[in-house]
């Protein structure tokens, strides 16, 4: 029953069929930031993540209910902070092949996006399942906001680097290795196993 701290990794993979960023045990030490803009004034921004399992053949199942979990909030001039909150994750069955992905979202306003293109997989995890776990999901992220006759407001998700946003409290089960049927031949004094 592996417990990690996955890192959301400036690298670029693809599992499933998904390309995406990597959500993996280890960070290339190359930070990235990823953005998200309005032409309106926003006071604050709520960022959050929805997790999936995604199988072999390209199809998804969402583990979250479609609203993002471990919901933070950014205000006007946060530069760079670290923000983390907790989600239950729960109990979930999985094939081996299957990958988990995580997709970062803001809301600005009263709608939920996708945070630019904030799409993380892991790699096939040949797991029998997600446990029941706690995960903490730490965020570095800024916002600026500015009114007048050009109002804008933009999100920023930094990770990699110098700003390790990550999960931590991923816990999984291995799957059973299949025990293979032998069969044995002989005549009560030489053996032999096939």
């Amino acid at each position: 029953m592996p417990v990690e701290t996955r890192y959301f990794k400036n690298e670029s993979v693809t599992v499933n069929g998904l390309s995406a960023y990597a959500l993996a045990l280890d960070l290339t030490g190359t930070g990235l930031t990823l953005s998200e803009a309005r032409t309106a004034y926003y006071d604050g921004c709520d960022v959050g993540i929805r997790v999936w399992k995604r199988h072999a053949d390209e199809t998804e199942e969402e583990i979250t209910s479609g609203t993002p979990v471990a919901q933070v909030h950014v205000t006007n001039g946060d530069s760079h902070v670290l923000k983390s909150a907790t989600w239950d994750c729960p109990a979930t069955s999985l094939q081996p092949t299957d990958s988990i992905v995580v997709r970062v979202y803001h809301n600005m306003g009263d709608t939920w996006d996708l945070l630019s293109t904030c799409e993380f997989t892991t790699e096939q995890l040949n797991a029998s399942g997600l446990d029941a776990s706690t995960w903490t999901v730490y965020y570095y992220l800024s916002f600026t906001a500015q009114m007048g006759l050009r109002p804008r407001s933009s999100v920023s998700f930094h990770f990699d680097g110098d700003d390790p946003s990550r999960i931590e409290g991923f816990s999984w089960t291995e799957a059973a290795v299949p025990v293979v049927a032998k069969k044995l031949y002989g005549d009560g004094l030489v053996w032999i196993v096939s």
